[in-house]
């Protein structure tokens, strides 16, 4: 079993700026004209979102739990809000370059299995705003120890070699 840890001082550093960038919004929401309040009501939500997905993977890391598993079965992803294990047979492809141009999405047969496993998180709603993808099913690379492309390798071997 193969394990990637965290980089803590990336998750630290993703929480400064979005601290920065939530009083940012927090002083137009107070200052500004009404039209940029609602905009800024809207991205005080989205980072707030944010910061509770980097605080959650900062808990995990203080924990002791690696980013992500990879073994013979599959692959367990704790970069993602809730920790999901996804069996290699559930795997079609890796996909990167999307949008989301530092994180790594598991195209799997089922997504609507990932999917439902959130629903009962009302912070899902804003993830789904931005993504028809499960929120669960992609790698946020730039919290791991490691190097995208070597991470997009090994996993790609994995896949090869457990299919």
């Amino acid at each position: 079993m193969a394990e990637i840890k965290f980089r803590k001082s990336n998750i630290i550093i993703s929480i400064i700026l979005c601290l920065l960038g939530f009083f940012f919004f927090v002083y137009l929401l107070l200052t500004q004209y009404f039209v940029v309040k609602i905009i800024s009501i809207l991205w005080v939500f989205i980072v707030l979102y944010i910061i509770f997905i980097k605080y959650r993977q900062l808990v995990k890391v203080n924990k002791g739990i690696p980013g992500l598993e990879i073994s013979n079965k599959g692959i367990t992803n704790h970069t993602s809000l809730q920790s999901v294990f996804i069996d290699w047979n559930d795997i079609e492809s890796f996909q990167a370059g999307f949008y989301r141009t530092t994180n790594i999405f598991i195209n799997s047969k089922d997504p609507k299995k990932y999917k439902d496993q959130w629903m009962g998180n009302p912070l899902q709603l804003i993830g789904n705003i931005f993504s028809s993808k499960p929120e669960s099913l992609w790698i946020d690379t730039e919290t791991l120890d490691i190097e995208k492309k070597e991470l997009l390798a090994l996993l790609n071997h994995k896949l090869r070699e457990n299919t």
